[in-house]
């Protein structure tokens, strides 16, 4: 086992050993030997922060090829046990396959590929205004949609600029104040939920809910971890990762240690399991003023998370609820890394912008955080384990997942205040086993489902309850399902029709408005990558396909992950055969009106402008019949005749140019 010092001097840096340097030491670290190449490569490649040209590079170059998680030093003070022989390295081992991203290698040809079609697609943009000025539908359709969301976008981030830099700065200030004069949080309770969980995933996430707690102070009692898991297994590593905390760890207040552990069973959902355990925490009667999280047992605290967030709570008015800023680290495909990221990154952007009016749209099942008043609430528990919805075509069935919108739909029906923590960081791990793809479609249909299925029964509880932002969001959500739709629907018309100028002029559009949304991803993350612009694009659209199948297939729920569970407690109900073909039948309808909408107004269906000759020889046959009746017509100075007025309008259809897209593409 070696001993590591790192050191920092102006322009250069050093390793242990040189007598007599007066420099700063800015890192310790124990090593084992049989890793130290490795750890040696992640300190140097990630912690360093040196001045000089070369180490600017290694910055840059930091920012593109980053794939694995760099916490602490090289993660191993997430892993209780330093010795090689016990589990800490072999968990240390598993923790070290952990991704946030593809290679540098793979992101520069992205950039190529990407510079390529852009140049490509600026080629044959050439005349595609002149085409959009002879459909004016198409501009106004555009250019509407154009505004509102922009416009969107503008308030979005506006909103979360001045609540990340401004007035949450201001809140933290106040919530250190109130903790000095009042005192902190008394006590503190962890429910936890795992299900037959990966050992070394449970070492390092427990490892570092005992460190967090380690480093409390001012608790009235130590504090208790209940945790509801799937099987022995959870069990037996809950307690050796207990027990390794309490021989290990010094706390800084040894009044609030050691942490008690509650195991409990909860193999029937993760509904049944919370509800057990928020049972088993108000039977013991908390301190309304104390604090109870909620977490998975794959969400790993950050270093001073629980110090970032508990002194939130003792702000006037009160908070009763609070999630926390989230990152991702994965094992598996590289692009679904990259997802995670992308998908954490404007979940940052949203969640700053909500909490800006005090409340939010999503309590994150991952980790959030209550006031103990809230979750010994009988009521509070019972939404959480028996959550039940009402659809007007299927009536009324049960939530299989959503827990996280439960909570938060009980806390925003009851006017509570919730708030976002930005500062209190949050690593969600994910073990990809099987086809990535599949995973990824899965995530979506649960994630994008619960929402839809939650957002219009929160939308009825009106402005009053929720703030006028948050309640139109809630509505622009519904709304841009179908808005979404309009560019890619554009540009594959555009291409049927060999309009490949305006496919081209689509692309670049595509192409430089979600660079501009993945800048946010990349500040958050802090990291470059070109596969967010990409990942985003496939992501709206798959979201918003999925979403319009939920409208009509609500109670349809699939859980993949741990074996997976489905739940549709609609199928032994009256008429269900007929009311899935209804639902069919709806969702069919709506794509298809959908196509045609989008087609009509952008001109590539273009039925009404040539109706005429649809029609020229029925209304032919109508002037013949009203001639065979007797009908006095005279083609020439009949004008009042209304047989004539068709044949009228017959002649001047046949004058419109029938709309031929090689014609057009030579003008």
């Amino acid at each position: 086992m070696v001993r590591l010092r790192t050191f920092v001097s102006g322009k250069h840096h050093q390793r242990a050993g040189t007598a007599g340097a007066k420099w700063e030491v800015v890192g310790e670290v124990v090593l084992n030997t049989t890793n130290l190449k490795s750890t040696m490569r992640n300190l140097l490649n990630n912690e360093l922060k040196v001045d000089g040209a070369v180490s600017r590079f290694q910055r840059v170059w930091n920012r593109l090829t980053v794939r694995k998680p760099a916490v602490g030093f090289a993660g191993e003070s997430y892993v209780l046990g330093d010795e090689p022989e016990t589990n800490g390295a072999s968990h240390m081992k598993e923790f070290s396959r952990l991704r946030q991203g593809v290679s540098g290698l793979i992101q520069i040809l992205f950039v190529c590929a990407l510079a390529s079609v852009a140049f490509l697609a600026f080629r044959n943009i050439s005349g595609v205004t002149a085409q959009l000025q002879s459909r004016f539908l198409a501009i106004i359709l555009l250019a509407g949609i154009g505004c509102w969301r922009w416009g969107w976008f503008v308030v979005q981030n506006s909103r979360a600029v001045i609540y990340r830099y401004f007035v949450w700065p201001r809140l933290s200030r106040a919530a250190r104040r109130a903790v000095s004069e009042r005192g902190g949080v008394p006590e503190l309770n962890i429910v936890a939920v795992t299900y037959k969980e990966e050992p070394w995933i449970t070492a390092v996430v427990f490892g570092s809910i005992y460190r967090e707690l380690a480093s409390l102070r001012g608790l009235k009692r130590p504090p208790r971890i209940v945790l509801a898991t799937g099987c022995d297994a959870d069990d037996e590593a809950a307690r050796d990762i207990h027990e390794q905390a309490l021989k290990q760890l010094v706390p800084v207040d040894g009044n609030a240690w050691p942490p008690e552990l509650i195991l409990i069973r909860g193999d029937n959902g993760k509904r049944n399991a919370l509800a057990l355990a928020m049972e088993n925490v108000a039977a013991q009667n908390p301190d309304p003023d104390g604090v109870v999280i909620l977490m998975d047992g794959d969400s790993l605290m950050r270093h001073g998370m629980l110090n970032q967030v508990l002194p939130v709570f003792r702000l006037k008015p009160d908070v009763d609820a609070v999630t926390t800023n989230e990152d991702g680290w994965v094992r598996g495909a590289g692009w679904f890394a990259e997802w995670i990221s992308l998908r954490f990154g404007l979940r940052h952007r949203s969640m700053c912008s909500a909490a800006l009016s005090g409340r939010l749209l999503c309590l994150t099942g991952r980790l959030s955080v209550y006031r103990a008043s809230v979750v010994r609430d009988p009521g509070f528990i019972e939404q959480v384990h028996h959550d039940r919805i009402r659809h007007w075509l299927w009536g009324e069935f049960e939530m299989l997942s959503g827990d996280d919108k439960s909570t938060w739909f009980w806390l925003a029906a009851h006017g509570r205040r919730m708030l976002y923590v930005p500062d209190a960081m949050v690593t969600t791990i994910e073990v990809i086993k099987g086809s990535a793809l599949e995973r990824a479609l899965a995530n979506i249909r649960r994630w994008s489902g619960n929402s839809l299925r939650h957002s219009w029964r929160a939308f009825r509880l009106g402005p009053k309850k929720l703030g006028w932002f948050c309640w139109y969001s809630l509505l622009d959500q519904r709304l841009a399902i179908f808005t979404v739709l309009v560019g890619p629907l554009i540009f594959l018309m555009a291409l049927y029709a060999g309009r490949l100028d305006i496919a081209a002029a689509y692309f670049v559009w595509l192409l430089g408005s979600r660079l501009l949304h993945s800048a946010i991803s990349w500040h958050h993350g802090g990291r470059f990558s070109i596969l967010y612009p990409i990942l985003q694009v496939l992501s709206e659209w798959a979201i918003s396909i999925t979403k319009i199948w939920v409208l009509f297939h609500p109670a349809k729920q699939r859980w993949q992950n741990r074996g997976g569970r489905s739940l549709d407690s609609t199928r032994s109900s009256r008429l269900y055969h007929w009311r899935a073909a209804l639902a069919h039948y709806l969702y069919g309808l709506t794509v298809v009106a959908v196509i045609l909408g989008v087609g009509l107004a952008g001109g590539f269906l273009p039925f009404v402008r040539e109706a005429g000759l649809y029609l020229r020889n029925s209304e032919r046959s109508l002037i013949s019949n009203h001639n065979t009746a007797g009908d006095p017509i005279s083609l020439d100075g009949g004008r009042s005749s209304a047989a004539a007025q068709l044949l009228d309008h017959s002649s001047a259809a046949e004058r419109v140019p029938f709309w031929n897209p090689s014609s057009d593409l030579n003008h």
